[in-house]
């Protein structure tokens, strides 16, 4: 996405191996966003509404895109997210699960506290701003230095600290 005053910060935070990025969600325009400046191919669950249509599903899966059944365990979309990052691959996953109409951070969902315990690999908290403010509007991605959790740490407590890092990320850049 070609846009002017995009501006990328924290690209260094990125691990050269396994790591997910826990992003929020404003704009359609995000996971482009991002997945353009990602230092490599990046993985991304989206809603599986999103291919319905084969041309569009072709161009998102080409992407990284795959599908998740939303509102439940998705045990295939999970599996598939374990093995992109046993494989060393960049995962990245919407914290909150859907798209925030207002712009303000909603309550994350506990799945990426699973797949963080379950994984073991680092999240990189990661903050996607003004993407749906126009083509002429400053616009960006600040990624957050990497955390890690110590094994047994409860789901909850991970899907807490992500949010807390993440909102810290918000408030340095306003």
């Amino acid at each position: 996405m070609i846009r002017f005053r995009l501006k990328i910060e924290g690209l260094e935070n990125i691990p050269k191996g396994a790591c997910i990025l826990a992003m929020n969600h404003t704009s359609n325009y995000d996971s482009l966003i991002v997945g353009t400046h990602a230092p490599r191919k990046m993985y991304i669950m989206a809603k599986e509404e999103l291919f319905k249509n084969r041309f569009f599903s072709y161009i998102i899966t080409e992407m990284g895109s795959f599908p998740v059944k939303r509102g439940q365990a998705d045990m295939k979309s999970l599996k598939h997210t374990l093995k992109i990052l046993k494989n060393g691959g960049i995962f990245s996953i919407f914290f909150e699960g859907t798209r925030s109409k207002d712009g303000e951070i909603q309550e994350a969902k506990k799945g990426i506290g699973f797949i963080a315990a379950r994984s073991k690999a680092p999240v990189v908290p990661t903050y996607v701003y003004g993407a749906k403010n126009g083509w002429f509007k400053p616009a960006g991605v600040i990624f957050g230095k990497p955390i890690t959790f110590e094994d047994g740490t409860e789901y909850e407590e991970i899907t807490s600290q992500i949010t807390k890092e993440i909102k810290k990320l918000i408030k340095a850049a306003n």
